[in-house]
């Protein structure tokens, strides 16, 4: 049986997008014209002198995406090739054992393959940390607003409440549906029409970002904002003269406020690069340890008679807004196993093909149990099986909600 990931509809599109739109005549989605989502990571330091591009000192590019093994069914025996077929410049390849190679000399770091599969990592910041920021942003009541460093030309400042990012589509739809569903103000800045002459990512990423925004507008119900222009820092006696948004109480307050921070230099040291590069640093050694890329032995320790379980990032962010609203569930199509245990004979291969750990063995003989919030629906226990004792049947994310809240 094929992998099911490869029958998913969006990988077929995906693959006939990039396959066949010629330049200049890919046609945009349904929906507003004028911008594009938000949302994807920034570069990560070059990490040393003489790093900064590709091939620099006659060495190999510095890489700044990891490849997270215990996240991808690739190394497990799958098919799947959703990355390969993603990346615009072809920069991800395969060995014998399924590992995935980023080549660094390629590799525009567009941040796509983070978007696509759960197997890739920023090694500075991880999605969890991102979002952090949108959140952030939002308490303080203001709007966050994405774009792509396609439209951030020399001499633009962009506000405090704009998020820059390589590329969109480096946000998936569950990131997009857990900042809907927690009511986060999202607005997209861009101009659409930059997407066909972007070096960095090309015109694969309008077919990634569009999938993903009208995937979270569908389960949620909510609709993504967007603007034709990027906020950008403005001098505060100009807030003060022609106020947008508050009312003159309150940009009078925001002025005073600015006054004080600059008499007591708190607003320089805010401003300040060393500042911004004190936070990079901080948000790289949370991902790099996050990442278990130091220098400390990896760990793996479960107990006799248990099953590792692990909870793929995408679907810990699906759960949350799920949490947020449970309404969401049953917009979601999933594929989950459904076993016969009349058939079973308790030879628990597939629980030894299964990548999450969703699937394990009961006390007593007869059949195994399903974790449905773990399942990802990669079909590998469907071959595992010698006694052709499970099939993947379609169902909704309703199926998470009976599911014991613990998560590991």
């Amino acid at each position: 049986m094929a992998d099911a990931l490869e029958n998913d509809a969006f990988t077929d599109g995906l693959e006939a997008a990039k396959a066949g739109s010629p330049a200049g005549t890919h046609e945009a989605t349904d929906g507003p014209q004028a911008s594009a989502a938000e949302g994807s990571l920034p570069p990560a330091p070059d990490g040393g002198a003489g790093a900064e591009g590709a091939g620099a000192g006659g060495g190999p590019a510095p890489t700044k995406v990891a490849f997270v093994r215990d996240y991808c069914v690739r190394a497990r025996g799958a098919s799947c090739e959703r990355c390969v077929l993603a990346c615009p410049v072809g920069a991800i390849a395969f060995d014998e054992d399924g590992n995935a190679s980023v080549d660094g000399d390629a590799c525009t770091n567009c941040g796509i393959c983070l978007g696509i599969c759960d197997g890739f990592s920023s090694t500075r910041v991880t999605m969890a940390d991102l979002y952090e920021r949108l959140r952030r942003i939002a308490l303080r009541g203001e709007d966050v607003v994405l774009t792509c460093k396609e439209n951030v030309f020399p001499g633009l400042e962009p506000a405090a409440n704009v998020v820059v990012l390589p590329c969109l589509a480096t946000l998936s739809p569950e990131f997009w549906t857990l900042a809907l569903a927690e009511n986060i103000p999202v607005k997209v800045a861009c101009d659409l029409s930059y997407c066909a002459d972007c070096d960095r990512a090309g015109e694969v990423a309008e077919t990634l970002y569009s999938h993903a925004i009208e995937t979270a507008e569908k389960w949620t119900r909510k609709r993504v904002g967007f603007i034709d222009t990027i906020p950008e820092k403005e001098q505060f006696i100009k807030d003060l003269a022609n106020p947008v948004g508050v009312d003159r109480r309150s940009a009078f307050t925001n002025l005073v406020g600015d006054v004080g921070d600059i008499a007591s230099g708190k607003r320089r040291l805010r401003n300040s690069e060393v500042l911004h590069q004190f936070y990079e640093r901080r948000e790289r050694a949370r991902a790099l340890t996050r990442l278990n890329l130091g220098d400390a032995p990896d760990v793996d320790f479960v107990p006799e008679g248990q099953v590792k379980k692990t909870l793929m990032p995408k679907r810990q962010l699906l759960l949350q807004a799920i949490e947020r609203d449970p309404s969401i569930a049953k917009r979601v199509n999933v594929a989950l196993p459904r076993i016969d245990c009349e058939r079973c004979e308790n030879a628990l291969a597939c629980v030894g093909a299964c990548p999450t750990g969703a699937l394990s063995p009961l006390p007593e003989p007869g059949c195994v149990q399903l974790d449905a919030r773990h399942c990802i629906g990669c079909g590998l226990c469907v071959d595992a099986c010698p006694h052709e004792a499970i099939e993947l049947v379609a169902t909704t994310a309703e199926a998470f909600l009976g599911e014991d809240k613990e998560q590991s």
